[in-house]
């Protein structure tokens, strides 16, 4: 019973807490986001202190009145003492220390010198109608003037984040997200409109941090050390940035900190910055070119009651809707195919997320993107000469350098042989375990393995490191690509590597459904065709035109054009541990 009523009690604490947040205008009253509300006394103080807030903050009418002779938020009367500093450290970061919690306490005090006695709002909406100006344009424009001269009669309207703050607010930097920045210059005994306020440029302390989005109106002028610069005439808080930001020169030091909270690492890393730019122009020009091409972009499920396309570990849920248990894709390899059977079109493709239940590394994830690629009437060698297309194009899309010596292209076989000085055409099964067992390989997974498999891991072992310049590595052991064609020993597949990094896999696909069922059962596969898919295999015995598929990491890919040697570095928000 005990239990029980205490269970009560904060069911009701929480049902107040909860109406009193839907009352308030979410996020911008700081009496009801910072509060903390224990109990009924606590309830009470909350209505009484909003109140209290409210009557303060509103706006006077009329014209715009001088505030430089208010008391500064530093002092005690614009102290954060009603904030409680220790639960905002919580609510905001996994560990904060105090001088983080003081300068936490400094912009809070300034969150509400501008709400209280300038009158703004520190969150303002905004319309896209209203006009800015590029700062690249402005640079453009005007950096050749002299320098010391004024051009009183510009006038430009700029927004951007500021990185710094020299001379005790005199001068600051601004940065827009095309990382792009000006200096902008607040004249010490000028008056600078801020709402229906105005402050001179030596109290512009006041109200802005390191970190704060602002919007500066004002003209143009070059200082005498040839810094371009916009001179404020009005200036407008559109994001105060409570939260102080790490040391801007230096960034984010820590590697899980960085991927952890990517958005500091944005704002203070130009490298992250432009490295996740290029991921989207090397998408977006893929798509450009498949679609001059005459590819179809297509979408296939990602969740279905089978797994297909590769041999991994998928991952799994339940439906409550339909209460049975379904896969996250591991590739949308069989879907694609299906859509090419039915005649869709004869020239498909599809940009999404994959899921493999596995280990990570510097080049695998457990969620990553990849492109598959499908054409009728075509075959493997179609497909590497696409490779090279897309490679050539997407590098020169993000700027990257362009592949200096070509493609070469080897036979796996040829490869280890000259590599590992083993001829696998006159190695069995048990040959093959040996040198493994040389190379520190654990003996009960070699033995389970195929000799497929086995020649594969010695590839592995022995040359793929050695693949530096762009190859194309063809002719793969049959037993691990049973979907593909093949002559008996060897598909035909091909791996495209770069910087000893796979990049790409593509074949020709094999249309026969019978001589699939039987390249199955062979490799132990038989489930994959059976249980796992029958509406492929259903696909297959209706006809698939003669095709060729092609698939690329998106990450990796991105990786090898730009020598980055994370996959978690390619991707925006990477999969991390829980922090402790």
């Amino acid at each position: 019973m005990i239990a029980r009523s205490a269970l009560l009690s904060f069911l009701l604490l929480v049902n107040s807490c909860a109406k009193a947040l839907s009352n308030s205008r979410l996020g911008r009253d700081p009496f009801v986001a910072f509060l903390k509300v224990n109990n009924d006394a606590n309830r009470i103080n909350l209505a009484k202190k909003r109140e209290d807030y409210r009557r303060i903050s509103k706006v006077e009418s009329g014209n715009i009145q001088d505030v430089n002779s208010t008391v500064s938020p530093d002092s005690t009367s614009g102290s954060s003492e009603n904030f409680d500093l220790d639960a905002l450290a919580k609510e905001f970061t996994y560990d904060a220390n105090a001088p983080v919690k003081n300068q936490m306490g400094s912009r809070l005090s300034k969150l509400k010198f501008i709400e209280h006695e300038i009158g703004a709002d520190p969150y303002p909406e905004v319309s896209a109608a209203d006009v800015v100006t590029d700062i690249a344009a402005i640079i453009a424009k005007h950096n050749d003037m002299d320098n010391g001269t004024e051009l009183e009669s510009t006038d430009y309207r700029v927004y951007g984040r500021i990185t710094s703050i020299r001379f005790e607010g005199q001068f600051v930097v601004l940065q827009d997200c095309k990382g792009n920045s000006i200096q902008v210059m607040f004249k010490r005994k000028e008056q600078v409109n801020i709402a229906k306020k105005t402050l001179t440029g030596e109290n512009i302390n006041k109200v802005i941090d390191i970190g704060d989005v602002v919007d500066v109106k004002g003209y143009v002028k070059k200082t005498s050390t040839g810094e371009l610069t916009l001179v404020a005439q009005s200036m407008t808080v559109l994001a105060k940035c409570i939260f102080p930001l790490p040391d801007l020169y230096h960034g984010l030091k820590d590697v899980s900190t960085r991927f952890r909270f990517r958005h500091i690492d944005i704002m203070t890393n130009n490298d992250t910055r432009e490295l996740l730019l290029q991921r989207s122009n090397m998408v977006w020009g893929l798509r450009q070119l498949l679609h001059s091409k005459g590819f179809t972009e297509v979408e296939t499920p990602i969740l279905n009651y089978n797994y297909s396309g590769a041999n991994a570990v998928p991952f799994s849920t339940t439906s409550k809707a339909l209460g049975e248990k379904l896969y996250m894709r591991i590739a949308p390899e069989f879907f694609l195919k299906r859509l090419i059977t039915g005649g869709l079109a004869d020239k498909i493709f599809e940009i999404g997320k994959c899921f493999r239940n596995e280990g990570t590394s510097t080049q695998h994830s457990p969620e990553f993107t990849m492109i598959e690629i499908y054409q009728q009437l075509a075959d493997a060698n179609d497909m590497i000469a696409l490779t090279e297309e897309i490679v050539a194009k997407v590098a020169e899309q993000i700027g990257a350098k362009a592949i200096p010596l070509g493609w070469e292209r080897r036979t796996m076989r040829d490869l280890i042989r000259e590599h590992s000085q083993v001829d696998i055409d006159q190695c069995d099964k048990e040959q093959l375990v040996t040198l493994l067992q040389k190379r520190g390989m654990d003996e009960e997974l070699i033995r389970a393995a195929t000799w497929g498999e086995l020649v594969c891991e010695l590839f592995k072992s022995d040359v793929e490191e050695k693949l530096v310049q762009p190859i194309h590595v063809t002719e793969l052991p049959a037993e691990v690509a049973p979907l593909a064609d093949g002559n008996g020993k060897y598909s035909r597949v091909f791996e495209s590597y770069i910087g000893s990094m796979e990049v790409a896999h593509g074949c020709t696909e094999e249309c026969n459904p019978l001589e699939l069922m039987e390249k199955l059962n062979r490799c132990g596969l038989q489930e994959m065709a059976h249980e796992h898919d029958k509406e492929f295999m259903n696909a297959l015995a209706h006809g698939m035109p003669p095709t060729a598929g092609l698939g690329i990491g998106i990450d990796r890919l991105l990786m090898a054009l730009t020598g980055t040697t994370s996959i978690k570095n390619t991707q925006t928000f990477p999969l991390l541990k829980r922090a402790d």
